[in-house]
């Protein structure tokens, strides 16, 4: 029977993605330049170490326009500005930087650009780049971990059955911050753009002090709407949720847009696939981690989720958006 993951099983992302918070820091930035890592390696502002070069090129970028529509310059061409991913809507994004709009499905993977989101299992956090499909392993997770998501001043936080957490990528390290008060078996965390945080349980939509763990009611999802395990905020603000299963002969989560002022959910389709229990917001795209191993892409206008990439053995949890979504 697909539930919600509560409090039994640890159900439970920017250019630098974030990792997952993607916190990503600073893609390219001074700071990051400055590190010295070894021939093969690159620095990872996220967790402040060098790790293994899996982007391929030379890491000083080609000369001219990349495929994302961004020259060296920083100017975005027209191709780069007019492409529709994820059925999102980006004609009228807010600006964000071209640092980020170079993160795109038809980027140029040869250019030394980070595109990383936070994901995490039972066990462990990692970073993921969806266009160049590969994986990195940052740290371990608080026991029980059900969901994480990124601020966007780039602060990663998690929530367990005992509270709110947060992590540190300097020091790598988890820090309880405050217990959930009012609230049991949270299973999805999501922060709006101002900062406002969200989480999901079952069918009720509330909204958590991230300071002090302090948890309001904002209303039931109806419609038979149950969180199948993450909740996520895009750059419009809009609250989608991964709804588990209805009915006797479904086997696929739903893709439900949630009303932040009343909890209501309204259906926006089928994503023809099953525990999604993981979703993130990053470059305008909408996307999903499994508990199977798999990362999606999920078209926001149908709700239809087309497979990626497939991490294999590694049980999805939760996901981050990056901190400008």
């Amino acid at each position: 029977m697909h539930l919600p993951r509560g409090g039994w099983s640890a159900s439970g992302a920017l250019c630098v993605l974030g990792a997952m918070v993607i916190a990503l820091g600073g893609c390219g930035s001074d700071e990051v330049e400055a590190q010295s890592c070894d021939p093969g390696e690159r620095f990872n502002p996220v967790s402040g170490r060098c790790v293994e070069d899996m982007r391929g090129g030379s890491g000083e970028g080609d000369a001219g326009v990349d495929d994302a529509g961004v020259d060296d310059a920083g100017n975005v061409s027209d191709a780069g500005e007019d492409a529709d991913v994820g059925g999102n809507d980006t004609g009228n994004l807010p600006d964000v930087g071209v640092v980020e709009d170079a993160c795109a499905l038809d980027m140029n993977l040869e250019s030394d650009v980070v595109c990383e989101f936070y994901a995490h299992s039972a066990s462990m956090l990692y970073l993921i780049d969806p266009f160049r499909l590969t994986i990195e392993e940052v740290r371990s997770v608080p026991e029980g971990l059900f969901d994480i998501d990124t601020h966007p001043d780039g602060r990663l936080f998690g929530i367990t059955a005992e509270g709110l957490y947060r992590f540190d990528a300097g020091s790598e390290s988890w820090a309880m911050m405050a217990p959930l008060s009012g609230l049991a078996n949270p299973n999805g965390l999501c922060i709006d753009t101002g900062g406002q945080g969200y989480l999901t349980s079952y069918d009720e939509l509330y909204t958590v002090d991230l300071e002090s763990g302090a948890v309001a009611l904002v209303g039931e999802t109806g419609g038979g709407f149950s969180s199948s395990g993450d909740c996520v905020i895009d750059k419009g603000n809009t609250i989608w949720m991964s709804s588990a299963p209805r009915g006797l002969f479904q086997s696929d989560d739903e893709l439900v847009w949630l009303n932040g002022d009343t909890g209501q959910g309204s259906l926006r389709g089928r994503t023809g696939h099953a525990d999604i229990y993981g979703l993130t917001a990053a470059w305008g795209i909408l996307f999903g981690t499994t508990g199977d191993g798999k990362l999606l892409r999920i078209n926001s206008t149908t709700g239809t989720a087309d497979e990626l990439h497939d991490f294999g053995d590694i049980v999805f949890n939760g996901a981050a958006s990056s901190p400008a979504r």
